[in-house]
């Protein structure tokens, strides 16, 4: 048996779907996450008293960060959308030069 050939054989090692590429790729759990935590920030920040600002030298942290969470979010879903997921080529298959590999 030489190195490329897998032990159960290539023909029964199944292949990717670009679905499960999908939810395999990080970005879109990074996304949902700064999501969420940005929006509770956010509310937070715009539910803030004149004695929180006066601790913060009247810098509204919370609100700031919250937006820059919602921002990094938006960063994250428009890369998760605009470039898909690379899905890995077969055992044995033996592409026409489409892509590095």
């Amino acid at each position: 048996m030489s190195d490329d050939e897998s032990p159960l054989g290539a023909e029964s090692v199944p292949t990717m779907t670009m679905r499960q590429a999908r939810m395999l790729d990080l970005r879109l759990y990074i996304c949902a996450l700064f999501t969420i935590f940005g929006a509770v920030v956010t509310v937070v920040g715009i539910r803030v008293t004149p004695a929180e600002l006066a601790k913060t030298s009247g810098i509204n942290i919370n609100l700031w960060a919250g937006l820059a969470m919602l921002a990094l979010a938006a960063v994250f879903g428009v890369w998760a959308a605009l470039i898909p997921p690379v899905l890995p080529r077969a055992p044995g298959d033996q592409g026409a030069g489409d892509g590095p590999s």
